[in-house]
């Protein structure tokens, strides 16, 4: 009878362990609303109604910062024609799950779409993963309004052995595919002269932003 009540328990405890257990904190797990954000987001900035002119939102550094963000939600959603918020990197201090989650339920509460550049503390731990399960790929961009919005990974401290970033070959190829009408900004965390950047590639890139003649502004 013994065994038999043991049994019944340990029955019990796996059937509800999602309720008891906690995963590790370096797990990813992500429920389908949010993966892929920043391609959903751009979706509905480009399935909006076209307008001549627009406004868009630039913050950045929300790590630990959650009473303010939600302080910006609220001023966000008083004002009037904007068409997407960025959120320009360190979304996370640790790049951990929990971190990522706790900004993403925030800004999800934003009336308009945003899109999120990965920072240099999101390169923490898994934390680069997540933001690609989450947010997608490090570089992307796309076309609105006849301007060009293009973001990049530029955390060079924080890359792989034997890899370059900012990617400039990408972004290269991304200015010469951008038509000859648009206009472009650019945006990522780490600038160039920070001392996070490398200072292999600055001159490479600042050509590329400079020469290109269509970049107005690089955020």
């Amino acid at each position: 009878m013994r065994r038999l009540i043991v049994v019944a328990f340990l029955s019990l405890l796996l059937v509800s362990c999602k309720k008891i257990f906690r995963y590790n904190s370096s797990e990813i797990r992500l429920e389908e609303k949010f993966r892929d954000l920043n391609s959903k987001n751009i979706s509905s900035i480009l399935t909006a109604p076209a307008k001549d002119s627009f406004r868009f939102l630039v913050i950045t550094d929300s790590q630990r910062s959650y009473e303010e963000l939600d302080e910006f939600v609220r001023k966000a959603n008083s004002l009037k024609d904007i068409s997407f918020v960025v959120l320009n990197g360190d979304i996370t201090d640790f790049g951990l799950q929990s971190e990522y989650l706790w900004i993403a339920e925030r800004m999800k509460k934003l009336s308009f779409p945003f899109l999120a550049v990965i920072g240099n503390h999101d390169m923490l731990g898994n934390g680069r993963e997540v933001y690609r399960q989450m947010f997608g790929a490090e570089n992307f961009s796309f076309s609105y309004s006849g301007h060009r919005f293009v973001f990049l990974n530029s955390n060079s401290r924080e890359a792989k052995p034997g890899e370059l970033l900012p990617d400039t070959s990408w972004l290269q190829k991304e200015l010469a595919a951008s038509p000859l009408q648009e206009k472009i900004f650019v945006f990522a965390h780490i600038p160039p002269l920070g001392g996070d950047f490398n200072r292999a590639i600055e001159p490479v890139y600042a050509r590329l932003l400079t020469e290109n003649g269509r970049v107005v502004y690089s955020i």
